[in-house]
């Protein structure tokens, strides 16, 4: 369904302030939010993925609506899942790799939603019930900690947490390379590529992206590392990473081919083979929107990126 608005004021707007108040009362901000950073949302036929963008008189807004999907057809399913935590407001899931967060139109499998559906009898609609309980994403094949939301009223105030940044987050990832410096602040503004929609990239005109990373072992050519986001681009670790010369193992995506300059043949043919980018969100930590009370989630690197670090660790010992 496709939507298009004239803003006619004196006063500049914001977008997602005035599509919230011209699209229908049950469609939520945080909804609208999402769909501009999709890049659902045309501003005087220009994609715009800003949601403060400001809106001058006369600007012609077009809004293509995703088509909703019933809570019908969206069937629970038994899917194994790692509960880290859980209480009557919201839990915390480790997503195992190789599972979509949510419905797209290229997954065709079974989604975190789904397996959510059947664990939880109540989750937040207040995404969308094709995103029920998701307050933020994780990609398909990264692993790891995501928070979920029971209740719309908690999942607004989860939103306004991520989004102020008191919800902390530490990656772990295996990467290529060996850094000059322990610990260090990646700065570089992240937006979508030019060349390839399916990718992003370092570009002058993309939003302020900031990650800082700590190397925890050097093994040979790799690095092990902690990473924590002050911004949350789509895909920034791996942007950055690979921005910086370092990128993660296994990413198809950005990795290029580092994997030719690993010398062990043997090495050389696994991490070449390894069938998913070898990041995990390895920690959450915030304070509970109702109780207040501190709320800290670990879980270490999975069997299979375990795996890998023995391997390059075994090959490294000769």
């Amino acid at each position: 369904m496709k939507h298009s608005f004239v803003f006619e004021g004196s006063i500049p707007e914001r977008l997602d302030r005035f599509l919230q108040f011209c699209l229908p009362g049950e469609i939520s901000r945080s909804r609208i939010t999402r769909w501009i950073r999709d890049g659902l949302v045309e501003v005087d036929g220009k994609v715009i993925q800003k949601s403060g963008q400001i809106l001058k008189d006369g600007s012609i807004v077009v809004v293509n609506q995703p088509d909703e999907i019933s809570s019908d057809d969206i069937a629970p399913v038994d899917m194994k899942l790692d509960i880290a935590y859980e209480d009557e407001y919201l839990a915390v899931v480790n997503k195992p790799a190789g599972i979509a967060v949510h419905r797209a139109p290229t997954v065709k499998d079974a989604t975190l939603v789904e397996g959510l559906r059947f664990h939880f009898d109540s989750l937040s609609t207040e995404a969308g019930k094709d995103r029920a309980g998701i307050v933020h994403r994780l990609d398909r094949e990264t692993s790891g900690l995501l928070v979920v939301a029971k209740t719309d009223s908690v999942h607004r105030q989860l939103s306004d947490m991520f989004r102020e940044r008191k919800v902390a987050k530490i990656y772990k990832a295996i990467c290529y390379g060996r850094f000059r410096e322990e610990t260090g602040v990646i700065d570089h503004p992240v937006g979508r590529s030019g060349s390839d929609r399916k990718k992003m990239a370092v570009r002058r005109d993309g939003r302020n992206a900031v990650t800082r990373f700590k190397v925890m072992e050097e093994i040979g050519m790799f690095s092990v590392l902690n990473l924590s986001l002050e911004t949350g681009r789509t895909h920034q670790i791996r942007v950055h990473l690979t921005h910086e010369g370092h990128p993660i193992v296994g990413d198809k995506l950005y990795g290029t081919t580092r994997w030719k300059g690993v010398e062990d043949p043997v090495l050389r043919k696994y991490v070449r083979e390894f069938p998913r980018h070898a990041l995990h969100s390895a920690l959450l930590s915030f304070i509970h929107p109702v109780s207040n009370e501190e709320i800290i989630c670990k879980r270490p690197f999975p069997p299979d990126l375990q795996e890998l670090l023995e391997t390059i660790r075994k090959a490294k010992q000769g």
